[in-house]
């Protein structure tokens, strides 16, 4: 399968004057190779930003040091697959998995994904669930003192553990106590 890349220029429209349209981004389906586990990768949309270069959509339910819009070098195999390379750009999001106590907040369900996920939207905070497990993408501008906070009280009340997949030093600094 041939893939498309977006031409990130602007494109002119008739009867627009000097307007210019933004093309809509082409999404691609990027790799992150896994040890250790069932499964030996994690599979993630992102952006194409150029043929070796992709945006993450999203940051990864288990890949380390990735997080939401990093921009990284890929790599196309044979069979016309793109792996991840490098690291090329951190996008200043941190990215955090919650493991879904099954007593918590109403057993592993997709209530329970979305009632974790509604916890942290009045922070700015969004994210993605499957199967018990959450990974919520916090953005550099959230106030990540009450994120940690947050997240701490929610383990404390036996509603989810929490993994740092992916944190900045602003988000270290940050304490919750």
């Amino acid at each position: 399968m041939a893939m498309r890349f977006a031409d990130r220029g602007h494109v002119d429209v008739p009867g627009a004057d000097d307007d210019a349209v933004e093309p809509p981004a082409e999404t691609v389906h990027v790799w992150f190779p896994m040890s250790g586990g069932p499964a030996t990768a994690v599979g993630v949309p992102a952006e194409a930003l150029a043929p070796d270069r992709v945006r993450l959509l999203f940051a990864p339910w288990a890949a380390l040091n990735a997080a939401k819009a990093d921009i990284y070098r890929v790599r196309k195999d044979d069979d016309g697959e793109l792996w991840v390379q490098d690291k090329l750009e951190e996008s200043g999001f941190c990215a955090i998995r919650l493991s879904l106590d099954g007593d918590g907040l109403s057993g592993w369900s997709q209530d329970a994904e979305e009632a974790a996920l509604d916890t942290f939207a009045a922070l700015g905070v969004a994210g993605i669930g499957m199967f018990g497990l959450t990974v919520i993408d916090v953005p550099p501008s959230a106030d990540l003192r009450l994120v940690r906070q947050l997240l701490d009280e929610g383990q404390r009340d036996g509603w989810w553990e929490y993994l740092e997949l992916c944190v900045t030093d602003e988000w270290t600094a940050a304490t919750s106590r």
